[in-house]
C-alpha cells in the first residue's frame, strides 16, 4: 500500500498483486521520502512574488504573505496553515534554501532593489538571542546576498546580549539596546533589512532610524509575512511607485 499526498489531501492506495521485489522496493522509497523527509513541498507556500507593497517610517517595505498567529482551537485556513509553517520553519533555520530562493526571485522583480543593486547590503533584524539569531540568520544572509549578488550584512548588527522575545504589541522598551552596530558594514549603502514577520513595526522602524543615524543611505525593509492584524500606513500600492526610494528619505 502506498500514500501519496498532494496539495488538496488527496489520497491514492495501490496494492500489489505481481508480488514484484522491484515494485515493492519502489513503493518502500516513497513511503520513506513522505514520512520520513523533513522536507515536505506540499506544506509550503510557494508565492515567488511580493504581495504587499507600503511605507514605514519613510521606507518603502515589502512581505511575502499574510500571517495569522495560530493557537490552539483557531480555525485556519490550508493556504493559512502553511504560511504559519513557513513561517515556523523560517525561525527554526531549516529549509535555508527554499527561502533564500523565494525572497531572491522576489526580490528580481523590484526595481528599486535591483536599481540600488552595486550599493546594497543585506543585513537581518536580530533575534533576540545571539544563538537564535545565529541559527535563523547566518546562513540564510551568506547564500541571499550570493544569490542576489549584493553584499553580505549578517555582521552589520550584532547581539551583545540576550534579552527577553518581543511579543507583538508587549515590550516598549527600547528595542536596540542589547545590539552592537558596525557602520563600517553599511555606511552610504542601501540597506535591505530583512525579517522574520512584520507585526506593529516598531523594532522595524527603531533599527532603521539607528542605521540612518550611523550613515545608511536609506533602507528597504522584506519580509517573508506580516501579521494580518496590522494596520500598516499604505496599501495595495504599485511597484512603480518604489523606482527611487531615495526620494523619501
Amino acid at each position: 500500500m502506498g500514500l501519496y499526498e498532494s496539495g488538496n489531501l488527496a489520497g491514492f492506495m495501490y496494492r500489489l498483486d505481481s508480488g514484484s521485489e522491484d515494485e515493492a522496493r519502489f513503493w518502500n522509497n516513497i513511503l520513506v521520502f513522505t514520512f520520513f523527509n523533513g522536507f515536505r513541498k506540499a506544506f509550503f507556500p510557494l508565492d515567488n512574488r511580493f504581495q504587499g507593497f507600503f511605507r514605514l517610517d519613510g521606507s518603502l517595505c515589502l512581505y511575502l504573505y499574510d500571517y495569522c498567529p495560530v493557537r490552539r482551537n483557531d480555525k485556519i485556513t490550508f493556504e493559512g496553515k502553511k504560511v504559519s509553517n513557513a513561517v515556523w520553519r523560517f525561525k527554526s533555520g531549516e529549509q535555508t534554501d527554499l527561502f533564500v530562493k523565494l525572497f531572491s526571485i522576489a526580490a528580481s522583480h523590484i526595481r528599486a532593489i535591483q536599481e540600488n543593486r552595486h550599493r546594497a547590503v543585506l543585513v537581518p533584524v536580530p533575534a533576540s538571542t545571539r544563538e537564535k539569531h545565529r541559527t535563523r540568520y547566518e546562513a540564510f544572509c551568506r547564500k541571499l546576498s550570493a544569490d542576489m549578488g549584493i553584499a553580505d550584512g549578517y555582521g552589520a548588527i550584532t547581539v551583545a546580549y540576550d534579552r527577553a522575545q518581543f511579543k507583538g504589541t508587549h515590550g516598549n522598551g527600547d528595542r536596540t539596546a542589547n545590539l552592537e552596530f558596525h557602520p563600517e558594514r553599511f555606511r552610504g549603502k542601501c540597506v535591505l533589512l530583512v525579517d522574520d514577520v512584520l507585526t506593529t513595526g516598531a523594532t522595524f522602524i527603531a533599527l532603521r532610524r539607528k542605521l540612518i543615524a550611523h550613515g545608511a543611505k536609506f533602507v528597504i525593509g522584506m519580509f517573508l509575512a506580516k501579521t494580518i492584524a496590522f494596520e500598516d500606513e499604505r496599501k495595495d500600492l504599485s511597484i512603480n511607485d518604489y523606482t527611487n526610494p531615495t526620494t523619501s528619505e
